[in-house]
């Protein structure tokens, strides 16, 4: 849970998690579905989850070096 206390960099580390757990969300349920369309769809947002992530990291190794 992210409230007041919650520092910048567990903040952060909170989000990738969650994106983490969103694009294995939507990898997981692409194999589900035999229509086409739709399981590019979850392809699709796993890929942007993906993305999220990657952007999250990058910000956070960032700060972390602009710290040091």
């Amino acid at each position: 849970m992210i409230d007041e206390t919650t520092d910048p960099q567990e903040a952060i580390e909170i989000a990738i998690r969650r994106e983490r757990e969103a694009h294995d969300f939507y990898a997981a349920h692409a194999a589900l579905f035999k229509n086409e369309a739709t399981r590019r769809m979850f392809l699709f947002l796993a890929k942007e989850e993906k993305k999220h992530e990657d952007l999250l990291r990058e910000d956070l190794d960032k700060n972390y070096l602009s710290e040091m």
